[in-house]
């Protein structure tokens, strides 16, 4: 039924209830959140008291406290016990919005919200942004087109297909710290996909609809631009899986294909957020919401260390900085919390498909009635994973390698985090050109 047409008559007394056992659950998960918090912090100073630091730098004290009270943290809330209470929170906060009708009234505003984002777009998408032209393709998305600096043109193009959480911007955030142009001035041809910011319109679109669709849209457009037979993919993220499958499924139209932090084995321990995810009711949450809010995801990531986001306020103004790097630490920080909404049903699928049941790394992922195996890929396979990545951990990652049927394969596991993959300077002169090398030989 229609939300925006269903009557919807309030029973006062079991909302009352509902929002009684809210506070109930709300409570008992804050109090077993905080008990974590203090007990890292007892470990973190403990750690110091047990190191045998060579000097008293305070730079050196930080570092020892700060990852200790890090791992630490990250090992207590992974619990079972907070996982589950978590999940119960979350489980009767989705039994308030439904038993008081405020659901369609959220509908109503994140729509509204979205449409707003729409307007401010363009802008976003210019600013400190490689030169692009916006393609329209068949479907509900855009696709960026960005031409080469070298007049020596590498043979096949580059789909970067880009994840559904957070902007796409994060591969093109400033001029010197841009993966884009990085391989544009190595002189690809690239193109990369702009999901856009979606309201409750899109909440249906499947898995099938990104990853054989949306991306199979993309790769027709470039093929009838540039004449070239194949493309090239490269996937960021959940944009991973989306070129996975896609690969897994039309090998005929792929040339080479690069995973960029792609998490696909579940059954490794999982980082905080991953196991959160796990215990949630993905089907109660798109049911209730539609699409996932952004706001959701952005707090799950600030409450895996909620100290987090004030030390590094205070860590990166306690000595004086240039404006390159006051440029570059604000617009990661706008990044990070520039979240649109998450398709509800491709939200459900691969928390339900993949994060509980592991089901693609298995090879028994089935998107509309198709097995996903992943053995059929046999095209040139490159895995970039970040060794110190504690949002896509590299256990994760890293049995992809293993499991495609490639030949030609590589893994290559670099010293850093998941967004320093992306913009860190030692990235950007050891891993990006290494990355065009292996590309250009295959091209």
């Amino acid at each position: 039924m229609d939300i925006h047409s269903e009557k919807f008559e309030i029973n006062f007394p079991y909302v009352f209830e509902t929002y009684c056992n809210y506070y109930q659950n709300s409570f008992d998960f804050f109090v077993k959140y905080n008990k974590a918090i203090l007990e890292a912090t007892s470990e973190s100073y403990k750690s110091l008291r047990d190191s045998k630091l060579k000097s008293h730098e305070i730079k050196e004290i930080r570092n020892v406290m700060t990852t200790k009270f890090h791992f630490a943290l990250g090992e207590k809330l992974s619990t079972e016990d907070i996982s589950s209470s978590l999940s119960r929170m979350v489980d009767s906060w989705l039994n308030v919005i439904k038993a008081s009708g405020s659901d369609r009234y959220y509908n109503y505003y994140r729509d509204y919200l979205s449409a707003w984002s729409r307007l401010f777009e363009p802008i976003r998408d210019t600013i400190n942004r490689t030169p692009s032209d916006a393609i329209k393709i068949k479907g509900d998305f855009d696709l960026h087109h960005y031409k080469p600096i070298d007049k020596k043109r590498h043979k096949t193009p580059l789909l970067v297909v880009y994840s559904l959480i957070n902007r796409h911007y994060i591969l093109d955030l400033l001029p010197q710290s841009s993966v884009i142009n990085n391989l544009r001035n190595q002189g690809f041809e690239i193109f990369a996909t702009d999901w856009g910011t979606h309201d409750l319109y899109h909440k249906d679109m499947e898995l099938e609809k990104f990853a054989h669709d949306y991306v199979g849209n993309a790769i027709d457009k470039i093929k009838e631009i540039t004449g070239s037979d194949k493309v090239s993919l490269f996937g960021y993220c959940w944009g991973g899986l989306f070129s996975l499958i896609y690969a897994a499924s039309h090998p005929e139209n792929v040339k080479n294909l690069i995973l960029h932090a792609t998490p696909a084995d579940m059954s490794q321990e999982r980082v905080v957020v991953e196991n959160w995810t796990a215990h949630l009711d993905a089907d109660k949450l798109v049911d209730i919401l539609g699409n996932i809010p952004g706001w959701f995801v952005n707090l799950a990531f600030i409450l895996r260390n909620p100290v987090e986001p004030f030390l590094k306020y205070l860590f990166f103004f306690s000595k004086s900085r240039g404006f390159e790097e006051i440029q570059q630490f604000f617009a990661i920080e706008s990044w990070l919390y520039d979240s649109g909404p998450i398709i509800g049903e491709t939200y459900r699928e691969i928390v339900n498909k993949i994060c509980k049941n592991n089901l693609l790394i298995k090879n028994r992922m089935k998107i509309a009635d198709h097995l996903v195996d992943l053995k059929q890929i046999r095209i040139p396979v490159l895995n970039i994973l970040g060794l110190y990545d504690d949002i896509i951990p590299p256990e994760s990652s890293r049995p992809i390698t293993s499991v495609v049927g490639s030949k030609d394969k590589k893994l290559i596991e670099f010293p850093t985090g998941h967004v320093g993959l992306c913009i860190s300077k030692k990235a950007h002169e050891q891993l990006w050109p290494e990355v065009g090398n292996w590309l250009a030989q295959r091209s």
